[in-house]
C-alpha cells in the first residue's frame, strides 16, 4: 500500500506558496514572459504582481517561479 501512496505522490502537483515580496517570472508555454516582478498578494484567483515596468497583473501560481 505504501508503494502506492508513494507512486501517487510522484504524480500529484502541488501549487507553491509565494510570500509578498518575493522576487517572479512570469512564464507561459516554457517562455518567459516578464521579469523581475514582486508578489504584492496571493488569493484563492492567483497572485497580483507588480512589474517594474507596465503595472501589475493577477496571474496563476503555476505561471510563476520564483527568483533567487
Amino acid at each position: 500500500m505504501s508503494i502506492l501512496i508513494f507512486l501517487q505522490s510522484l504524480f500529484v502537483s502541488q501549487q507553491p506558496t509565494l510570500n509578498v515580496g518575493d522576487r517572479v517570472n512570469h512564464v507561459r508555454g516554457g517562455a518567459i514572459r516578464r521579469t523581475d516582478g514582486y508578489v504584492v498578494a496571493q488569493t484563492a484567483s492567483g497572485v497580483l504582481v507588480e512589474w517594474p515596468r507596465g503595472g501589475s497583473s493577477l496571474l496563476p501560481t503555476a505561471e510563476l517561479s520564483q527568483i533567487g
